[in-house]
Formats: structure tokens, sequence, C-alpha cells
């Protein structure tokens, strides 16, 4: 009797145990569909309301533009500017003008200094191409003093050149640069023809608050594609379905690329300008986003962020990305006022650089071209209409090895009104120190080159085919700076907590 009870006894255990399992898993069941129940119900095409920005910056603003018209006019002094639309962004950041074909001429000693040479209404053209602007919209809104028809520009050019000291003409302007020559010469005008590439690309390195906003606006709707991408990427994909989404996001927002993405994903996260996009991303490895959001006038965001594919960093990708973490913050405290250009840039490397002698990838740091190994490019450039936007940096920003690791060379000093990106990056491609002879031999030696070789392959097979590159936009204030794209998870921390939230 005793063994029936206990047996009996076991049988009952066995069957609580069942039943306290079953329902557990049905509490489980009905949370998921309860969660799922009250998420927003999307339909194909919608996106949950946190992924639309809402623009507040008007596409176009006659008085920013007016503005920047009288800074060249100060500039030009007697002279008189003449720029057509083969000048492209210039002739857009002057006029604002957005159709193929156009000449603007400012003469400031002029009682009608800003005249506009356009083509007319037609209707026969506007059912293939749309309407254009014409001769009174270039003076309604487009506030041009005066507006011709274009084919009246080379009768009228005589009269609004004769008596100035100086032409400025556009160098991507060749038809007008030889036009004008031909009129000074067959006028027997004393006139010297000058380059007014200078003079408007200086003009737009200071922003002003509408510039600042349209940089805003693109920066916004380029972090909420980053976003969306931490929620929606997977293994599996291929780079340009993340591409895709990316631009889906834009589109959805009202706004185009600035500039073809950069999605890397593996070994591809090392190469710089990767755009072929065509891999398919895998497990465990980091995807490197480079993108930017071009907003209604055209002003161009540019933001860098590495995520691990499965949303989590392996010990080897989280030291690499929080060094270059470190890295970005300890540059942007350089970016403020009464500093230099590069002044930044050399402070970012110097943590890259001392990071990296720690985990052992550099023996010597004094070694210029074991530094050169790793420090592929400057850390900042200007944004604006242009990804990389005009304006002079005090250096030749084409000579990187003159400036990059020459804490000397420090550039132009920063101003407010500067917007310009901080990117720094480690890029460990997988075969790279395979091709040292290549790259460094007219440096060093066989033995030195083949001793470091020897020293650092160890480590970095270890951290091989890993590459982050961080960036955010900055802006520089009376008081320091403006983080544009602060809002964004950048931390390896932050990331992998915005990765983990699935829900719309």
């Amino acid at each position: 009797m005793f063994f029936y009870f206990k047996e009996n006894n076991n049988v009952m255990k066995k069957r609580n145990m069942t039943v306290t399992v079953i329902i557990i898993i049905a509490a489980l069941v009905l949370l998921f569909m309860i969660d799922n129940l009250t998420r927003p119900c999307l339909r194909p095409g919608e996106l949950p309301e946190r992924y639309i920005h809402e623009h507040t910056s008007p596409q176009y603003d006659p008085e920013s533009y007016a503005n920047r018209r009288q800074r060249l006019n100060e500039a030009l002094g007697d002279g008189v500017l003449i720029i057509s639309a083969a000048a492209r962004k210039d002739f857009y950041y002057i006029t604002g003008f957005d159709e193929r074909q156009g000449v603007a001429v400012l003469a400031p000693g002029d009682v009608k200094p800003f005249r506009m040479f356009v083509t007319p209404e037609n209707p026969a053209d506007a059912i293939w191409i749309g309407e254009r602007y014409g001769t009174q919209e270039a003076m309604g809104k487009f506030k041009a003093d005066t507006a011709w028809s274009l084919e009246n520009f080379e009768t009228i050019l005589p009269k609004m050149i004769n008596g100035t000291p100086f032409i400025f003409v556009h160098t991507l302007d060749q038809q007008i640069k030889k036009l004008v020559s031909k009129v000074v010469e067959e006028k027997g005008m004393e006139v010297q023809i000058k380059d007014a590439d200078s003079i408007i690309h200086e003009s737009r390195v200071i922003k002003d608050k509408w510039e600042i906003d349209q940089l805003q606006q693109a920066v916004d709707v380029t972090c909420k594609a980053h976003l969306w991408i931490m929620q929606t990427m997977a293994p599996g994909q291929k780079e340009y379905e993340v591409q895709a989404e990316i631009e889906y996001i834009f589109r959805k927002n009202g706004l185009s690329p600035g500039f073809l993405p950069i999605v890397g994903s593996g070994p591809n996260a090392t190469i710089l300008h990767h755009i072929r996009n065509d891999r398919i991303i895998n497990d465990n490895e980091l995807l490197l986003v480079d993108i930017g959001a071009a907003s209604s006038g055209g002003y161009t965001a540019d933001i860098t962020r590495t995520y691990p594919v499965n949303r989590r960093f392996t010990p080897e990708q989280r030291e690499i990305y929080d060094l270059v973490y470190k890295a970005s913050e300890a540059g942007i405290k350089k970016m403020k006022p009464g500093m230099k250009m590069l002044d930044c840039n050399h402070e970012a490397n110097r943590i890259l650089l001392e990071g990296l002698h720690e985990i052992g990838l550099i023996p010597d740091t004094t070694v210029w071209w074991q530094k050169r190994f790793y420090i592929q490019h400057r850390v900042n450039h200007y944004i604006g209409l242009d990804v990389h936007d005009t304006g002079d940096y005090g250096y030749d920003p084409e000579k990187r090895d003159e400036h990059i690791l020459t804490p000397e060379i420090r550039g132009r000093e920063l101003k407010p009104g500067m917007v310009m990106t901080m990117e720094p990056g480690i890029y460990l491609q997988e075969n790279r120190l395979d091709y040292l002879h290549e790259l460094f031999g007219h440096l060093a030696g066989p033995e030195e080159l083949d001793s470091f070789a020897e020293k650092i392959r160890p480590v970095y097979e270890k951290y091989a085919g890993i590459g982050v590159r961080i960036e955010d936009n900055v802006l520089i204030t009376e008081t320091g700076n403006n983080i544009l794209s602060e809002n964004l998870p950048k931390s390896s921390d932050e990331i992998e907590a915005a990765m983990k939230r699935r829900k719309w």
C-alpha cells in the first residue's frame, strides 16, 4: 500500500509539473498575441510615425539668398560677376534657380545689381518638360531686379560690363569666359578677368540660419534611416536591400540621397568608399553604413554608424569600436572657435594610435609609416550643398601624407557657422599585411617591414576583417559646438540597446 501511494504521488507531481509548463507556455503565447494586437497596424508602404520627419524649414528662403548675394557684392567691390547654370551648385547657391539653363549677373555698382537671363515660357515645350519659370518668376520668386530671355544675353553683355575694372567668371563657365573675352577685345576695354570660384566658395563656408535648418532637416531624416536599419536589418540580406530601406526612408520623408550610400558588410566595411553594395550580409559581422539625405533645399547630411549584424558586438569588434568612439568624442571637443581646422584630426588620431599601440598593432608610434599603415584619412570635412563642401581648409586636403599625421599643420581657424563632419575610422583589411612592401617599400627596408609584419601578425589576425567608422555632423557655434546628429545612438552600448528594440 505504501508503494502504491508513493508511486501515485510521483505521477501526480509529474502531471502538476506538466500542467505548470503548459500554463507558462500559454501565458507567453497570450502575452505575445496581446503585444502584437496592441501595436499599430501598418499597411503596405506605411511607416511608424517616429520615422516621419516634420519639415519646418521652407525649401526656398528669398531672404537667405538675398543676404548671400549682398555678401558677394561686397567681395566683388567694383567688379561684375557673371555665372551660368553650368557652374552647378555655385550658380544655385547665388540664385536658388534650379533649371538647367540660365545666367546670373551681379553688378554691385548698378541700379539693378541682380540680373537674370532665363529660358522664356513656351507652351509647346511644357508638354515635354513642364512649365518653366520664365522672366516673371525670375523676378517674382527669385527676386532678380530685372530679367530677360536667355537669347538676349550676348546683345546686352557689352553694356553690363562697360566701365568695370574686373569681371569675375566661374571656371566651369568656359563658354561665358570666351564670350566675355571676345567682347573685351572687340571693344578695347581695359578689364581684368578674374576667377569667381574662390569668393563664392569662401561665402559657402559660413552657413546662415536657414542653411543650418536645412542641414538639420537632412541630418534628422538621415538619423531616422539609421534607426530604421537598426530595427530591420538581418543576416542573409543583401547590402543593396539595406540600401533600398535607407532610400525608402529618405523618399517617404520627401528627400533624396545626397550621395551614393555606402553599405559595407564584413570585409567591405574596411573599404572606405565601397558602393557596389551587392554582398550577402552574414551573422557575426559588422555593417558599416555611411549615408546622407539631401534636404529639400539641397543641403546634404553625412552620417556613419557601424552595427553588429547579430545585434551584439563580439569582444574584438567592441574593442575596435570603442576605440573609434573614444577618438570621436575627443576630436569633437576640439571643434570650437579658436581652434584650428586640423586640431580635432590630430587629437582623434592621437587617441587611435595610442589605442592601437596598447592592443599591440603598432610596435613603435614614432615611426611615420607604421602610423600611416592605419590612418587613412583626416577626420573632418565641410558639408553643405555638396557632401564634401567647398571652401578653404588652410592646407591642401588632397595631400594626405603632408597633413593627417603632422600636428604642426593645423589649417585655418574654426569660426561659428562652419558645419563639418567628425569621422575617425579603423580599417583592418584581412590581407593588408601582405602588401607592406608595395605600400611602404620606398620608406623602409625589407628587413624592417618583415619585422613589423612578424611582430603584429598574431594580433592583427585576431582583428582582421573589422572595419569601423563613426561619423557625426557638427556645427561650430559662438561658445563651442552643436552636434546635429547627437540624438542618434553612438556608443557600443547605445547601438546594442537600440538594436534590441524590435517594436514599431
